[in-house]
């Protein structure tokens, strides 16, 4: 039998470690594998869809026999990973005797992780989920943690699912940024032929707004919806401008955000070319070519630090509308739900916002020729926003859904209750509705909220005639040459660090030279001193460097010629690939930045 050294555990784990041997701790009271384990663990591994998996978490460690049936599969690709997660003491002490434990413990693509007491469950997950943004997971958990502690290991996987897939948003904005590049450059050009959506704020006090989701229920609305025209604001998003204009209704307000060519797609269906406009850089630019009506340009930080900086430069200000929905607002209808809370409408009813698959559906009619769902194909989802749950919907039967439709029920019920000065109503005829906000068919709210008789489309094209942005065509290009300018020193600086780098990885390992050297720690600044730097990259780095942390894996042990050979290695390929988005980026200056 294998018994792991206490030094090897206390350099690894020193916290486990700690509390194992001052805090007092009871032998374990029950079995934590059954008796043909060899079986159960089989069965366990089965389960498993690890098909594109990079990160499997397990709640329970049990004697390590689980970790031994994974190694094959973890140590396949050095990016992988295994978190165990532990809430009781005593099975690290049993643990300890285990003939794995020593593979187990030393293992660097491990990771143990104790929920302890003092800290929420959040609080653990999230201090683990910042050092793996993925959102390639699964989560599991022991056979007899399945059964004893069943709820507890629901609310870890769906938390897991949640802040994973927040988390890899945010790395995945920072990583490739520069692939919204064209649009933002193609964008922003349109801002001199724009109204300004933020100065709306405040002109529409107590007019009702109705928000349309693209659900499956948002059907049952259309025929009353069409009586609805001076007597509520319509406000629809992305694929819903194609549901309702097909369908003979025109919004009163259209806003799209998608940076995707299919955005194109689902909206060059569409008829809505009157209806004013709303959009954000990151908008697929293509789209435009299917819309005819006012363009309203709206401030909402979704296009990065590279449309922040231009704004400021260009003197667009306002604040952005959005912000305060909170991470989880991954969608274009909570932007439109900030929007009308902004613009002071009330109350503010939600149709078509389904977040599920009523019918096995996905869209209302006239977005897509069919949009029905199979099951199999949704169980084979591995990305944590896309994975299935299966939940009540507002008449109490179960519905399939996914995981960022319940963060979004949940958000834009917490948006609602930090605006209790608006009124909030669901009337969308399926889907799971939102915590604490009411549900009421529209026709009821209709008799008894909606008493408006107004002229909205005078009135909205009067205020936003108020709103158009001055010319900007000759400065903005005068500082888009300035950035692709920036753009070309910050290219010299980075092969000059790519050479320094390399010259002192030729010493060998054993060279003294410190690192890093005075002339790397020079560049790094002249290079943070960029306007393009500013512009495009400050938030490059970090996520560079959580990537390269998976990559470049040192074992638990290293000497420290293994840590220099290291350090050198994943700073050679984080410039490496800082200069490749250098010259890419540059490439979309020269061929758009001109005007």
């Amino acid at each position: 039998m294998s018994v792991v050294n206490s030094a090897d555990f206390l350099e690894s784990y020193p916290e486990i470690l700690f509390l194992l041997t001052y805090e007092p701790y009871a032998p374990l009271d029950e079995p934590l594998h059954s008796e043909n384990i060899s079986e159960e663990v089989s069965r366990f591994i089965a389960k498993l869809n690890l098909r594109d998996v990079d990160l499997l978490y397990i709640y329970g460690i049990g004697l390590g026999y689980h970790y031994n049936a994974l190694k094959k599969w973890l140590h396949e690709q050095p990016e992988r990973r295994l978190i165990f997660f532990e809430d009781d003491l005593s099975v690290f002490g049993a643990l300890l005797q285990s003939p794995f434990a020593r593979d187990l413990f030393l293992d660097p693509q491990v990771t143990l992780h104790f929920l302890s007491k003092g800290k929420t469950i959040d609080a653990h997950l999230e201090e683990i989920i910042a050092t793996f943004p993925c959102d390639r997971i699964e989560v599991a958990a022991i056979d007899s943690y399945q059964k004893r502690k069943k709820r507890r290991f629901q609310q870890i996987r769906l938390t897991l699912l949640r802040k994973s897939a927040v988390a890899h948003a945010i790395l995945t904005e920072s990583l490739y940024a520069h692939k919204m590049l064209v649009n933002l450059l193609r964008n922003m050009k349109r801002w001199h032929h724009s109204f300004l959506a933020g100065g709306l704020n405040k002109k529409f006090q107590n007019i009702p707004a109705i928000i349309c989701g693209a659900g499956p229920s948002l059907q049952e609305s259309i025929p009353l919806l069409k009586d609805l025209e001076d007597r509520a604001l319509i406000i629809a998003g992305g694929s819903t401008i194609a549901a309702l204009s097909n369908q003979g209704i025109q919004p009163h307000f259209s806003i799209a955000l998608d940076p995707n060519a299919e955005e194109f797609d689902r909206l060059k269906i569409a008829s809505a070319f009157e209806s004013p406009f709303i959009y954000a850089t990151r908008l697929q630019p293509d789209v435009f070519n299917a819309i005819s009506g006012e363009f309203g340009y709206l401030i909402s930080e979704t296009g990065g630090p590279c449309e922040n900086y231009f704004e400021r430069q260009m003197g667009i200000e306002g604040d952005p509308v959005g912000p305060d929905l909170g991470p989880e607002a991954l969608s274009v209808t909570t932007i439109a739900i900030a929007l009308a809370v902004e613009m002071g409408c009330n109350p503010i009813l939600l149709s078509g916002i389904d977040l599920a698959y009523t019918g096995m559906q996905r869209y209302a009619d006239g977005i897509m020729p069919s949009s029905s769902v199979q099951l199999n194909q949704l169980r084979q989802q591995t990305k944590a926003p896309e994975r299935m749950l299966k939940r009540k919907d507002i008449h109490g039967h179960y519905v399939h859904t996914l995981v960022k439709w319940v963060m979004e029920s949940d958000c834009i019920a917490s948006y609602a209750k930090a605006h209790p000065q608006t009124r909030f109503i669901n009337v969308s005829t399926g889907g799971i509705g939102f915590p604490d906000i009411p549900n009421c068919p529209l026709d009821e709210v209709m008799q008894n909220e909606l008493d408006l008789s107004f002229d909205l489309r005078a009135y909205i094209h009067a205020e936003i005639q108020h709103l158009k942005l001055p010319p900007l065509k000759e400065k903005l290009r005068l500082e888009m040459k300035s950035v692709e300018e920036s753009l070309i020193r910050l290219g010299v600086i980075a092969d000059q660090l790519i050479e320094e780098l390399e010259r002192v990885q030729a010493l060998g390992p054993s060279s003294t030279t410190p690192l890093p050297t005075g002339k790397m720690a020079i560049l790094e600044i002249d290079f943070q001193e960029e306007k393009a730097f500013e512009c495009l990259f400050p938030t490059l780095g970090p996520a560079l460097d959580k990537l390269l942390t998976r990559a470049f894996l040192l074992s638990s042990h290293p000497t420290e010629e293994e840590k220099r050979s290291s350090y050198l290695k994943s700073k050679i390929a984080k410039w490496k690939q800082w200069k490749e988005m250098i010259d890419s980026e540059l490439a979309v200056f020269q061929k758009y930045g001109n005007l």
